[in-house]
C-alpha cells in the first residue's frame, strides 16, 4: 500500500496536553491457537496513515490532539510482565482518551488495572465472542480463555460491573460466574435479533458511569475480521458493531478503549486491521462529540 506522504494517525499526532493517547502491547504470550496479535500494533500504526481524519458522518476530527507512546512491553509472560505497562498506563492524565492497541486479550490485565487507577468506580463494556472468565483454560490460568478473569483479579473491578456484548462461544464454567456474580451477557444472538433493544439494555446497566470498552475483533463474524486467532462464525457485522457501540454508551462516559486480537498474519488484504482502524476511528468520534456537547455546560461551572 502506498502511504508516501501520509502521516500516522489521520495526522492527527501532536500538541500539548493530549486528548487522546495511544499504547501499544505488543505480546501474544497467551495465545494458545494461532499467534500473530503481537505484530498488530505495528501494522495498525502503519495503516493509520491510511485513514482520513473524518467520521463516516462527515464530523471533523482535526484539532484532536494524539499523543502515541509506543510500545509498552509486557516480557515474555504476562504473569510476571503485567505490571510494566499497568504502571504507564496509569500515570496518563483521566482528562485523555486512552487507547490500547493488543495484542492478545490478555493485554487487557494491564489495561483495566490502570484504567481504574485512573477512574476509580470503572465499569467495563466487554466486546468479545468469548467471556474469556475461565480460571483455568487450554492448561494454565493465564492464557486467552482467563483474561477477563484474570483482569478483575489483577484491576479489583466487580464482576457485577461488567457487561458482556457479542458472546457465542462459552465454557460452561463462564456461565456459571457469569450468573453468580450478577453480569450482564448480551449474546451475538441477542443483538442479531434485535440491536436496538440489546444496545439500550446494556445501556441502562451502563447509564451515567464511566466505561471503558475492551474489544475483541473476534466479536466480528470473520467474514468481517478473518485475522484473529479463534474465528468465530454468527458474529456481528461491522456495521452492527458500529451500531452496537454508539447505542450502548450514548448515556455513559467513555474513558478508554483497546481493541485486541488483530492478528495481521491471519489477515486477509488487510481488512481486519482496517475494521479495528474503522472502530478506533469511530470511537474517537464519538467521543469527541460528547465532550463538545458538555463544553458549555463545563464553562458554566468555572
Amino acid at each position: 500500500m502506498n502511504l508516501d506522504g501520509l502521516r500516522p494517525w489521520g495526522g492527527l499526532v501532536g500538541g500539548s496536553a493530549p486528548d487522546v493517547v495511544i499504547a501499544g502491547i505488543a505480546y501474544d504470550g497467551s495465545a494458545v491457537y494461532r499467534k500473530g496479535a503481537a505484530l498488530a500494533p505495528q501494522r495498525i500504526r502503519q495503516l493509520s496513515a491510511a485513514m482520513p481524519p473524518v467520521t463516516e458522518e462527515g464530523h471533523l476530527l482535526t484539532g484532536l490532539r494524539v499523543q502515541d507512546l509506543g510500545d509498552l512491553d509486557a516480557g515474555a509472560d504476562i504473569e510476571a510482565g503485567w505490571m510494566g505497562p499497568m504502571q504507564r498506563l496509569a500515570e496518563v492524565p483521566p482528562e485523555a482518551f486512552l487507547t490500547v492497541l493488543g495484542g492478545d486479550h490478555c493485554t487487557a490485565i494491564s489495561t483495566l488495572a490502570a484504567e481504574v487507577r485512573r477512574h476509580p468506580g470503572l465499569y467495563v463494556l466487554w466486546v468479545d465472542a468469548h467471556p474469556d472468565l475461565c480460571d483455568f483454560s487450554r492448561g494454565g490460568h493465564w492464557t486467552c480463555g482467563c483474561a477477563l478473569r484474570r483482569a478483575l483479579d489483577a484491576s479489583g473491578i466487580e464482576p457485577s460491573r461488567v457487561v458482556i456484548a457479542g458472546g457465542r462461544d462459552y465454557d460452561p464454567e463462564e456461565l456459571e460466574f457469569i450468573a453468580a456474580n450478577r453480569m450482564l451477557l448480551v449474546s451475538a444472538a441477542e443483538i442479531a435479533r434485535d440491536l436496538p433493544a440489546a444496545a439500550r439494555k446494556i445501556a441502562e446497566r451502563l447509564e451515567g458511569q464511566k466505561v471503558h470498552v475492551s474489544f475483541d475483533i473476534d466479536v466480528l463474524d470473520p467474514a468481517f475480521a478473518p485475522g484473529t486467532e479463534i474465528p468465530s462464525s454468527g458474529g456481528l457485522s461491522s456495521r452492527q458493531a458500529l451500531e452496537l457501540l454508539r447505542g450502548a454508551t450514548e448515556r455513559a462516559q467513555v474513558v478508554g478503549f483497546d481493541i485486541v486480537e488483530v492478528s495481521p498474519p491471519f489477515d486477509n488484504g488487510d481488512i481486519t486491521t482496517f475494521a479495528a482502524l474503522k472502530l478506533i476511528f469511530e470511537v474517537w468520534g464519538m467521543v469527541k462529540s460528547a465532550r463538545a456537547a458538555h463544553l458549555p455546560e463545563l464553562r458554566g461551572k468555572r
